[in-house]
């Protein structure tokens, strides 16, 4: 039997992104043949998963020149070649790759990660608004990894129901203890407070970093982690020297050992302004962190205040201090809740998303609705 073929379509970004579509890969790659269009930085990231790199030249913000020639690219390579879907993740992939595939009658299914281009934290937010608006209407169908974007996708962009399917991120477990690739400089028994994030605007680490300030007089004996890379790491490294945090906080960088980290964490904290899930609190939740984060986006499907989790006002450093001193004063609080964050983890079995999204791509391929 010939394998559907699906021209995956991604830009370079670094995160739950990039970790979802390597799962999709790892445990599709049997029943579907993988094409996988990126810039060619990407490539080594998928090279072993996939069937076929195809390089395409894509950045992560508005270049007309460069965006036509991805979209010219893409067009020849599905006119070439028969592909049954195309799949694209976030905004500026997505754009590239509908207009490829409406040229060429291919379907085309966009997963949504967050608000399209963190519209709502961006100053360009009115012109990822009318592109989406205009772009939607060439969308065979959209998958939304949270309920709040299935409603920013009917609300914000006039997407009907319909042509909408919910798909929650999942997590794999992980089997048995995974080691340290590189040891902490942190003494075994001391207790850490963390945060696993691209380093980028929307992900707020920048409050948590304020957070630290105020808390790192008080908790002489408590260390401070944040794990994760990106455009504003040379940015909050100096705001942390600026607050006199040299010593204190730890910035791990891009780390592939995110559940060994995670083991070490007392109170994981996520202060993102924008988050469409939040794929990095369900690993925590699931590690058995208590959590504190942001009130936004899917978060608050994930967390219910108090039950399974600590919720605050994005942005908000006091309430995101005052959190996270609480849970370092109250260890029954942060054990009940942390009991609590693991029985919701089990939900979010990677094996609900892979079956769901194998369902949608056979449903899109013959033609028929989402839901």
């Amino acid at each position: 039997m010939v394998r559907p073929r699906i021209l995956t379509v991604v830009r370079p970004v670094a995160g739950g992104i990039r970790v979802h579509v390597k799962h999709l890969l790892e445990n599709l790659s049997n029943e579907f043949n993988f094409c996988v269009a990126c810039p060619s930085e990407l490539a080594d990231d998928f090279t072993e998963l996939a069937t076929e790199i195809f390089p395409v030249p894509m950045g992560k913000t508005l270049n007309p020149a460069q965006d036509l020639a991805a979209v010219c690219s893409m067009t020849g390579k599905l006119r070439r070649e028969t592909f049954d879907l195309v799949h694209a993740h976030g905004f500026k992939a997505g754009m590239v790759a509908r207009m490829a595939a409406r040229a060429c009658r291919v379907p085309c299914l966009i997963t949504v990660h967050n608000d399209f281009a963190h519209a709502n934290v961006s100053q360009l937010r009115m012109v990822y608004l009318a592109a989406e608006r205009y772009l939607s209407r060439w969308t065979t169908g959209y998958i939304a990894v949270s309920a709040w974007l299935a409603e920013e996708l009917q609300g914000a962009y006039g997407v009907s129901p319909d042509r909408i399917v919910i798909i929650p991120n999942g997590i794999a477990r992980p089997a048995g203890n995974m080691p340290l690739e590189e040891e902490l400089p942190f003494p075994d028994n001391m207790p850490l407070v963390g945060t696993v994030a691209r380093l980028a605007p929307q992900k707020g680490v920048e409050y948590f970093i304020r957070a630290v300030a105020k808390l790192q007089l008080q908790y002489t004996h408590t260390g401070f982690i944040i794990v994760g890379d990106g455009p504003l790491r040379g940015e909050l490294e100096s705001l942390a020297r600026q607050l006199g945090l040299d010593g204190r906080i730890y910035f791990a960088g891009y780390r592939q050992d995110v559940p060994a980290i995670l083991a070490r964490i007392k109170i994981f904290v996520q202060p993102s302004l924008s988050e469409g899930q939040g794929i990095t609190v369900l690993e925590a939740m699931s590690a058995g962190c208590p959590v504190v984060a942001s009130a936004t986006g899917g978060l608050k499907e994930l967390i219910r205040h108090g039950e399974n989790g600590l919720l605050v006002e994005p942005g908000d450093i006091e309430q995101l201090t005052d959190a996270v001193r609480l849970l370092l004063e109250d260890d029954k609080l942060a054990e009940s809740l942390a009991k609590q964050a693991a029985t919701v983890a089990e939900r979010y079995d990677i094996r609900n998303m892979l079956e769901s999204t194998r369902n949608t791509y056979y449903r899109v391929m013959k033609g028929g609705t989402l839901v």
